[in-house]
């Protein structure tokens, strides 16, 4: 089981009196972590985060943000809206993880009860062989089936691995005995069809029986196995292996980036740096596969909206890889995508995206949040 995470109320109080809000501070009001009991005196370490990482502006966004995010829950299921529908699990997935980055979790926090029901609506979408779907397992959502011919693919397992990881970390944050023997069998079954799932040559695809594989789905399904094994759900160690022997076979011999997948596809910053955030969870933390990733994203990495086609989807994985590597350039890259976001948001309390205002708004509560170490993923 991973360790109770710090008590909320004090990482973004610290937070808060770094910039001076003493009003602020007052206007939320977060509820206790696991354990915690509400009023607890919380002690001050000279290592507290967020200190130097948040500022007024910064904490304002993410309270107006997380706020939002939390009102555009659809009331009838759960979910988040998606631009196209068919990622609504990815989607809602990303929301739920931004949730509990804020410090909220399925049974405590200002919004638990989006998160409780965020966690609901994934746990009844799961594909059951007692309900006769195929792919026992699969965390995939609606009423078609992914793999008939004559219908639109609506790729699964992208939204799996996302679901995998969402599940993952609010298990490890939820107390209610009913819900964590339920999470812990819809986790238990998802990581069982990702596991079934892997190619011969260590990645996956769009859809569970693809031969084929690609690097973006297999890192969601890494770090979902990732969470679930830090969680104490037992996973196929053989199986990450295989999948981390897939991303550093898929870096150019080049430019040290990482290709779209194994054998051709471009470089791209975005899998270049979810790869060394992979390598990283791997315990690589000097080879040099990841040397390398990290020179090719000092090269090519950039915080300019305009340089990158998948801006939300880069900085997801870069914030990670930045973060995990520490130092001067966490320091640099930080507060540049922070202003950078700021600013995207034109005033407003959402951030647009090609995918919708939830997945964008999702994605950039994310990246605002890393400095908070709510969620163990994230953390160094």
């Amino acid at each position: 089981m991973r360790a109770t995470p710090a008590c909320p109320a004090h990482r973004r109080l610290t937070a808060l009196a770094a910039a001076g809000l003493a009003v602020a501070a007052a206007l939320a009001v977060p509820a206790p972590a696991v354990g915690q009991e509400r009023g607890a005196p919380a002690a001050r370490s000279p290592a507290d985060p967020g200190f130097d990482e948040l500022d007024r502006d910064t904490m304002d966004a993410i309270e107006r943000g997380v706020a939002w995010l939390a009102r555009e829950q659809l009331s009838t299921s759960g979910r988040w809206p998606s631009t196209p529908q068919r990622y609504q699990m990815s989607v809602t997935a990303l929301a739920g993880l931004a949730l509990l980055a804020h410090g909220d979790t399925p049974d405590s926090g200002k919004y638990s009860r989006q998160v409780r029901r965020a966690v609901e609506w994934v746990l009844d979408s799961q594909r059951r062989e007692e309900r006769g779907h195929r792919w026992h397992g699969l965390l995939f959502e609606g009423n078609d089936d992914p793999f008939d011919e004559g219908v639109e693919k609506p790729m699964p397992m992208h939204g799996h691995g996302f679901a995998l990881l969402f599940l993952a970390e609010a298990y490890g944050q939820t107390r209610e005995p009913a819900l964590r023997e339920r999470m812990h069998e819809a986790i238990t079954a998802a990581v069982r069809l990702t596991e079934r799932s892997i190619t011969p040559d260590g990645g996956w695809f769009y859809t569970p029986d693809s031969p084929r594989d690609e690097g973006s789905v297999t890192i969601t399904q890494i770090q979902g196995l990732r969470s679930a094994r830090d969680a104490g759900i037992a996973v196929d160690a053989s199986v990450i292996d295989r999948a981390v022997n897939y991303i550093k076979a898929s870096q150019d011999p080049k430019d040290g980036g990482v290709r779209y997948a194994l054998r051709w596809g471009k470089t791209s910053p975005a899998l270049t740096a979810a790869g060394v955030s992979v390598l990283h969870a791997a315990g690589e933390y000097h080879g040099e596969a990841r040397e390398r990733g990290y020179a090719y994203l000092r090269q090519h990495l950039t915080t300019d909206p305009n340089r990158h086609p998948f801006f939300f989807y880069t900085h997801l994985y870069a914030v990670q890889a930045m973060f995990q590597r520490g130092g001067p350039e966490w320091a640099h890259y930080f507060p540049a995508i922070r202003r950078e976001l700021l600013a995207l948001r034109r005033g407003y309390a959402h951030w647009d995206s090609p995918y919708g205002r939830s997945y964008g708004t999702a994605i950039s509560l994310l990246i605002l949040q890393v400095p908070l170490r709510y969620l163990p993923i994230l953390q160094r």
